[in-house]
């Protein structure tokens, strides 16, 4: 885990007054609480100044800017273990991330993907942008 990157994700993409209970949940034992309740939460969670697209599908034009991205690699915080608190290849983390059913969040150097949990249908997707 990288704690860094994950203080500098929720301080700039969640609102003010959630922040600190969102990294005890993250730093802590209840990790997967924590990346569990963002996902169930988000739209309560996230600054709403900083989406710049939700909806069920990310679009050709949101994948365009994932691999024109000056960024070679993203970091993961996801319920999966084997994915979670480490960095992938742009190249391979949408394909990696989208559509696994629990939640993720791609944090790349100026912008987030987040799918979060799949409970009916296809899971909500938001691209945040700084």
């Amino acid at each position: 885990m990288n704690k860094v990157i994950e203080e500098n994700f929720v301080n700039s993409y969640v609102i003010k007054n959630k922040r600190e209970r969102l990294l005890f949940e993250l730093w802590g034992k209840k990790r997967r609480d924590g990346i569990g309740r963002f996902s169930h939460c988000a739209d309560n969670l996230i600054d709403d100044s900083k989406i710049r697209f939700k909806g069920q599908y990310i679009s050709n034009d949101l994948k365009e800017i994932v691999a024109t991205t000056n960024t070679s690699k993203c970091y993961v915080i996801s319920w999966y273990e084997e994915l979670d608190g480490k960095e992938f290849n742009k190249d391979d983390v949408l394909d990696l991330l989208l559509g696994c059913g629990m939640p993720s969040i791609a944090i790349f150097d100026d912008f987030v993907i987040i799918e979060t949990e799949q409970e009916q249908g296809p899971a909500i997707k938001y691209f945040l942008q700084k």
